[in-house]
Formats: structure tokens, C-alpha cells, sequence
């Protein structure tokens, strides 16, 4: 008896074992795959050594830089691309680790975060001024950008974005802990894919085919890893943001908020943004969800737009 039992604990660790190397090795082929069959549609620009994604259309300065929220890439932002190449040069990238960028070194705060967006617009030949758009944990970065860079800064969109204060409000900094961690180990072995429903937002507002391609590049085993160090470095960054504060100024800026859920804390903390430039206006968009950009792009591509041609207004910019 005693023999058999040992038997078997041997047969099913070896098992284990082999399921664990199949799940690993499938799961690696898999984002080999999303890579492979999934052509960057902008330029691979080479910053500090590793390769970042870059996709930007149109003319006309200021230009527009899009930042995504997490989990995000520069598809994510499909559905208000074109609109806005209509009236100025706009661009979206994948931070280090997401879609088709590289992985950087960790941790993935927003300090390292920022210094790399800066870096991957001056290699590109970017021009400032910008209008700094940023999505969820997106609007962090830019904050913190435009409080580091501010003679580079002409105006911002916020797309209901995090907030410094964040953590203390929702109570749910914790729970992101424990799925980072989670992530670091599931991810290898494929099944963190199944953990998340990405990608998110109206499934209407992008076509089909590039919604399939951001699911997969959202379920290679790198962007889960970034997602994982993001997580992580959540707390340092949150502090980050809450030091580094913008001072716009008259330059111009536009909240944007969801409006689907009614969250007393979350729209007193949207509000608050409106305290950081002097011409500044709130509105919570009824209708919409977090991604906002998805959910009713019009709204968030006419923002925009306004704030673009407010910012060309004081500065007296001539649209090349």
C-alpha cells in the first residue's frame, strides 16, 4: 500500500511537471505568435537600447501624445486616431513592456515611465509643444510629465483619470498588490490570459480586427509582466504624482468623467483636476464608462480639439 501511494505521488508530481513545462511552453508560443502575425502598424524607435512603438498620423502643432490607461496599448485609442490627424499631428505608443515595446527595467513607476515617453518623442523628432491626452493611470503620467516638462506642455485632456489620492479613497491598493503578484506567477504558464477581460470599452467604437489584435498582445506573457511591475509600483507612483503636481496656468485643460457609475469620491477627486490650470472645464459624460475614448470617442476627439485650438490661440501657432 505504502509502495503504490508513493507510486502515485511520483506519477502525479510528474504529471505536474509536465503539464506546467506544456502550459509554459504554450503560453510562450502564444505571445511568439501575437508578435509574429501582428506587424507594428507605426516605427519602432530605439530608446536607451530597447526597441518602443510609435504610431502617429497627421500634421499640425501642437501635437496630440496619447497615453493609455492599464491595461492599454496604442490600439487602444482606435477609435479617435483619425479624427483627430484631421487637425494636428497625434501619436500613441505602447509603454515598455506593452504591445509591441520592448520590456524596461523595473520597477514600472511613472518616474521611469515619464522619462521614457520624453526620450521616445525627442528620438522620434516630436516636436514640442504638446497636448498631453491620458487615459485611467494614463493621466497620472501625464500630470507628472507636464509638471517635469512644463515649457514642452500646451495643454491636456484627462480621460477619467487616476488620482494621486487614489489609494486612500478606494481602499483597493491591496487587492491590486495581490494580483500583481498573482500575475508574476500565472502569467508564464497562460493563465493570467484568463483572468482578465481585456480588451475593454465599447466593442462598436474599433473594428473587430484590431480589438483581436489587442487581446492578443495584451495576453503575451511581457505585457502581463509590465502589467504585474505596474501594479507593483503603484503606491510609489500614486506618491510620485502627488509631489509632482501641474501648474498649467492659462494653458487649457478638460476633464472628462464617466457617467455610468455614480461615485460620490470619484467625481469629487475628477473635480479637483479643474484646480489645475486657471481655463479649465469638468464634464461628466453620461452613457459612458472608464474608456471613455471607446464609449463616446466624438466627445473625447472634440476636447481635444478644443483644447488644441486654445492652446494655438495663445500661443499663435500657425497650423503647418
Amino acid at each position: 500500500m505504502r509502495k503504490l501511494f508513493k507510486r502515485a505521488l511520483l506519477w502525479g508530481g510528474g504529471a505536474l511537471v509536465l503539464a506546467l513545462v506544456a502550459a509554459t511552453a504554450v503560453q510562450w508560443w502564444l505571445s511568439y505568435l501575437a508578435l509574429e502575425r501582428n506587424p507594428p502598424p507605426g516605427e519602432m524607435v530605439v530608446v536607451d537600447g530597447r526597441q518602443m512603438h510609435l504610431l502617429c498620423q497627421g500634421q499640425g502643432s501642437p501635437a496630440v501624445i496619447l497615453e493609455s490607461g492599464m491595461p492599454g496599448t496604442s490600439l487602444g485609442w482606435a477609435s479617435v486616431v483619425d479624427d483627430i490627424a484631421s487637425f494636428a499631428r497625434v501619436c500613441a505608443y505602447d509603454r515598455a513592456g506593452w504591445g509591441w515595446s520592448e520590456a524596461g527595467p523595473q520597477p514600472r513607476t511613472i518616474s521611469n515611465i515619464t522619462r521614457e515617453l520624453r526620450d521616445l518623442l525627442h528620438t522620434a523628432q516630436v516636436g514640442s509643444p504638446y497636448v498631453l491626452v491620458g487615459h485611467s493611470f494614463g493621466g497620472l503620467v501625464v500630470q507628472v510629465y507636464a509638471s517635469r516638462f512644463p515649457d514642452e506642455v500646451a495643454g491636456m485632456v484627462l480621460v477619467d483619470s487616476a488620482h494621486p489620492d487614489l489609494a486612500r479613497r478606494s481602499g483597493r491598493l491591496d487587492r491590486m498588490g495581490r494580483v500583481a503578484s498573482r500575475l508574476k506567477i500565472l502569467a508564464p504558464l497562460g493563465i493570467a490570459r484568463f483572468m482578465i477581460d481585456v480588451p475593454s470599452g465599447n466593442p462598436e467604437s474599433r473594428p473587430g480586427s484590431v480589438r483581436a489584435m489587442e487581446k492578443e498582445l495584451l495576453a503575451t506573457t511581457r505585457s502581463f509582466r509590465a502589467m504585474a511591475s505596474e501594479m507593483e509600483g503603484l503606491q510609489e507612483s500614486l506618491d510620485q504624482a502627488a509631489k509632482d503636481r501641474p501648474r498649467l496656468g492659462r494653458k487649457p485643460l478638460v476633464v472628462l468623467t464617466e457617467g455610468e457609475r455614480k461615485m460620490e469620491f470619484w467625481h469629487a477627486m475628477q473635480e479637483q483636476f479643474t484646480e489645475l490650470s486657471d481655463s479649465s472645464e469638468w464634464r461628466v459624460v453620461d452613457g459612458a464608462g472608464h474608456f471613455i475614448h471607446q464609449d463616446k470617442p466624438d466627445i473625447v476627439v472634440d476636447a481635444v480639439r478644443r483644447v488644441v485650438e486654445s492652446a494655438r490661440d495663445q500661443a499663435g501657432n500657425v497650423v503647418e
